[in-house]
């Protein structure tokens, strides 16, 4: 075999071709004979445009050689009858996973403490085993004269393994490394994808016809090296890869030529030097020196933005082949972003994994939906997503029974459980009955929903091919099926799944038991290692996204890297805790300091072989920690100052004109917008900001509440109106006096209401507490109001009412009364149940024109005479709970007074200014869009009529 080595750099495809077609000529008897041999496809048009243009040099017509893969290559084999199919990657997992499923010491040796783990040490196993097979099995370990006995593979494998680990057992191996290898050589098999990647070498090798040319930029695997050397022994074989050896003495000047720039870049980098190599032809001394330069950034978003007007630039100064070099993917991610802004052809060689896709998201929050008993936040993400119950829906636009489910999940805080939403769905007020037509396909859909998740959660510890087919049925009985053919990934989704369920059925597999947790995890690491593949680009894609290894052997106009700090770059693979670098070491794979190398080679070759190219990396990180460049780039940094040559620039962006305008204080006016109706909550909010009113109530722009987990004052005290709105109806059915039938009776209804909560949600408990602490004390009240003659008349009383304003324009008032007592010399009383301590009303009486809602009841029943709050938390002065609002009737004139004048000054085009104070605006949705802290100036001058 021969080899040559030529330096890195533009010259070496060229000079590669040369010595390609040299050999070829030599040793291929005609025209076209020879294959050429690359390690990915990427290089293929590389490699097919060097040959072409050294033939046309020549001035000699020739036939190209055949160029390929190895890979590719061994696929062309036809295929070998009577030997089973190659075990899939599932199926490997599987075997590792329940041998360490029943070793519980193994589990905890090896850092498997949940399920999630216990799949990821198996496929840590999985992908070891494979490395110790590429670096340790030689073609001995495939029998050659197998064709018709496959069991002599498995001897041939056998007798490998056995002998490889009688070596390194030799070795002084630790806990870890003994348990690794004993996992490789009881789990690998002739069926495992390293042996039957053997076995096809082997028959290559039987079929060799013609020279084979090697060309690649790194050192071949010790596999590949051993199937050259056999080659050899066959056919002309020739090995033609890089030189990465410096020479002793750099100069100290400038570089000026290519070679002076590699020989410096050699020595900054030491980590790049390899053994000896064979064959040094000359290195491109005349081409000028690669432009670099780079550009640190203060923030992410600077990095992207410069990265993409860089390549803009370069685009329309006429370049036409450039790359984006992704060691930072978010950055990359943001660059394409701003590129797709542009129309900028791009093609994205760097993978993305499925689970990332908006399908897959979809997919698993289904199941997360399943294992949280209908978690209000999985559901909402699932029947959002265009996937889910899609099937009649048209449009992308949410449907309304699903914006419908989110208000009413937001509105009572429902957080999970199948039982708590199918009695929101079913308990909806009178008024949402005869509402959107679409509406009342809430409850279907839910039914259906809450039907899935139970079939799921009675599979119970179902197989695997049980679980394959029910998320196949899934997305039938969901109408998942035709959004996902809709979508590029969801397309590639179904042909997953697809393809995983003909694996599984009839498998050995099929009958491994799982259960809902160990599926999941499962499924999620399956996603995770499926790679979602673009729909075919068009042709013209200028600008190629790619990982820094995948640009080796290829040229581009122009190459920019992003993040090149020194947390990315040399970047480091996670490390388990049970497979660190010093077991690597041990087993003889490459460690950290290896890989770290290769990546510094592969950096170089990237500066070497461009003409132009611009590494960026950011000052601050994402919570504005320092960060520094990283350190390769540092020392060439300092060896090129020291040479007279500065390659750091500012990050300076495009100046984006842009003019002053000061706002002031908003203050709408919006006759037209004045609501008809109004509420005691809607007037109040006029009252605390007449702009928080005209957005929440003229323009309807409401935000969303948020879920809670815990409950909220607010839900309590709806469980707690519900229980005094009973009792109080039972004693005006049924009156009892004695204080001991009362308790019991109040004590029932509480148990009652507060039990599903209870069930539901252990956080309801305290609550449940403070208020059986405060019933005797609400008992004694309750007594002795009765004993001054008041009675209980109604509670949870809607009115609706309408008054007439001074332009004679009806205005309708619409509320709820928490409950009405009356008094035979007194008259009727509207009170107002608080869940707040006596000492906080009494405060509040204190202020009686700050808070409109107890007056707001007397002007709904005009028959009131007099109004108060009544206590329902907090200790009180023996059986004190009520607080009086002192002049009622009074307070209730000036009020209806105040809502005639405010709301006729509305609707002949008063402004509405945001002067809230503090305590409106802490909470505010309308914050935003105010712009309060924005302001040049105050209030106008001319603030809403009436406003006291």
């Amino acid at each position: 075999m021969q080899t040559l080595a030529f330096a890195p750099g533009p010259a070496f495809l060229s000079r590669a071709a040369d010595a390609t077609w040299r050999f070829l000529d030599a040793h291929a008897q005609s025209s076209g004979a020879g294959t050429v041999v690359v390690p990915t496809a990427a290089q293929i048009p590389g490699v097919r445009s060097a040959l072409h243009a050294s033939a046309q040099a020549s001035g000699m017509p020739r036939l190209l050689p055949r160029i390929l893969t190895l890979g590719h290559w061994l696929l062309d084999l036809p295929p070998e009858p009577g030997f089973p199919a190659a075990r899939t990657t599932l199926s490997r997992l599987l075997a590792v996973q329940q041998a360490l499923k029943t070793q519980a010491w193994l589990r905890e040796a090896l850092g498997a403490q949940d399920d999630a783990a216990l799949w990821g040490v198996a496929q840590v196993m999985v992908t070891v085993s494979d490395e110790l097979s590429q670096r340790w099995l030689t073609l001995d370990a495939a029998d050659s004269d197998a064709q018709e006995r496959p069991d002599a593979l498995e001897a041939a494998l056998a007798e490998a393994l056995e002998r490889t680990y009688a070596q390194l057992s030799e070795r002084f191996l630790g806990t870890e490394s003994r348990i690794v290898l004993t996992f490789w050589r009881l789990l690998s098999g002739a069926a495992d994808p390293i042996p039957v990647r053997l076995h096809a070498m082997q028959r290559l090798l039987e079929a060799l016809q013609g020279p084979m040319v090697w060309m690649s930029p790194t050192d071949p695997e010790a596999v590949d090296l051993d199937f050259l050397q056999r080659a050899a022994e066959r056919v002309p074989v020739l090995a033609i890869g890089y030189d990465w050896n410096a020479p002793e003495v750099v100069s100290s000047g400038s570089p000026a030529t290519h070679a002076d720039f590699r020989d410096l870049l050699l020595h900054a980098w030491p980590e790049c030097a390899t053994p000896a190599q064979a064959a040094h032809e000359d290195s491109d001394a005349g081409l000028p020196a690669p432009v670099l330069r780079i550009a640190g950034a203060a923030r992410f978003e600077d990095e992207a933005a410069f990265a993409a007007h860089t390549l803009v630039d370069w685009l329309n100064a006429g370049r036409r082949s450039l790359a984006l070099v992704a060691q930072d993917r978010i950055v990359a991610r943001r660059v394409r972003a701003l590129l797709a802004r542009v129309n900028v052809p791009v093609r994205d060689e760097t993978g993305w994994k499925l689970s990332t896709t908006r399908a897959a998201a979809a997919l698993m929050r289904w199941v997360d939906v399943v294992q949280g008993d209908g978690d209000t936040a999985a559901l909402l993400d699932l029947i959002k997503s265009p996937f889910c119950l899609r099937d009649s829906d048209v449009g992308t636009a949410t449907p309304v029974w699903v914006a419908e489910l989110e208000r009413r999940i937001r509105r009572h805080n429902v957080s999970g459980g199948w039982g708590r939403l199918r009695r929101l769905v079913a308990d909806r007020p009178a008024e949402e009955a005869s509402g959107e037509p679409q509406v009342s396909r809430l409850a279907d859909r839910l039914g259906l929903l809450a039907d899935e998740a139970a079939l799921w959660r009675r599979a119970g510890n179902a197989t695997l091919e049980a679980w394959v087919t029910l998320l196949a049925g899934t997305l039938d009985r969901l109408h998942m099926r035709t959004g996902l053919q809709n979508d590029d990934a969801g397309r590639q989704l179904l042909d997953w799944i697809d393809r995983l369920r003909a694996s599984v059925h009839g498998s050995t597999d099929a009958v491994a038991r799982f259960s809902l947790t160990e599926w999941r995890a499962l499924l999620s690491m399956l996603l995770e290692s499926a790679v979602f593949s673009e729909p075919a680009p068009p042709a013209d894609r200028r600008v190629v996204i790619l990982p820094l290894n995948g640009a080796r052997m290829r040229r581009f106009d122009g190459v920019v890297v992003v993040g090149c700090d020194d947390a990315q770059l040399p970047s480091a693979q996670p490390e388990w805790l049970f497979f660190s670098n010093d077991v690597r070491r041990e087993l003889g794979l490459p460690d950290r300091a290896q890989r770290f190398a290769q990546q510094a080679r592969d950096l170089a070759e990237v500066l070497l072989n461009q003409p132009e190219v611009v590494l960026t990396w950011q000052r601050h990180g994402g919570r504005g920690e320092p960060n520094r460049l990283s350190g390769w780039l540092e020392r060439l940094q300092r060896r090129l100052a020291v040479a007279g040559v500065r390659i750091d620039m500012p990050v300076v962006l495009p100046n984006l004109q842009t003019h002053r305008q000061p706002t002031d204080m908003p203050a709408p006016a919006a006759p037209a917008l004045v609501p008809s109706t109004l509420s005691a909550a809607a007037y109040n909010s006029l009252r605390r900001c007449p702009y928080q009113f005209f957005v929440g109530r003229m323009l309807k722009l409401g935000e969303l509440e948020e879920v809670s987990d815990e409950l909220e004052k607010r839900d309590v005290g709806e469980v707690l109106h519900a229980i005094l709105h009973r009792f109080h109806r039972h004693l005006l059915d049924a009156p009892m006096h004695d204080s001991v039938d009362r308790g019991a009776l109040l004590q029932t209804i509480t148990d009652e209401q507060f039990g599903p909560m209870l069930a539901e949600d252990g956080n309801a408990l305290r609550f449940y507490r403070r208020w059986q602490a405060v019933m005797p004390s609400y008992l004694a009240w309750q007594a002795a109001r009765e004993a001054e003659g008041w009675h209980f008349e109604a509670g949870e009383v809607d009115v609706d009412t309408s008054i007439t304003l001074p332009d004679e324009r009806p205005l309708r008032l619409r509320g709820r009364i928490d409950r009405i007592d009356v008094h035979r010399e007194h008259g009727v009383a509207v009170l107002d149940y608080k869940t707040q301590s006596p000492m906080v009303l009494v405060r509040r009486a204190k202020t009686p024109f700050e808070d409109c809602q107890l007056p707001f009841y007397g002007v709904l029943d005009a028959r009131a005479d007099a109004g108060g709050w009544v206590s329902l938390d907090g200790e009180a002065r023996g059986d004190k709970r009520d607080v009086a609002l002192p002049d009622f009737k009074q307070v209730v004139d000036w009020l209806l007074e105040q809502m005639e004048k405010d709301m006729t000054a509305l609707a002949a085009g008063a402004p509405l200014p945001a002067f809230g104070d503090e305590s409106a605006c802490r909470y505010c949705a309308a914050r935003g869009l105010c712009r309060k802290g924005y302001w040049t100036t105050g209030a106008p001058s001319e603030p809403v009529k009436g406003q006291a």
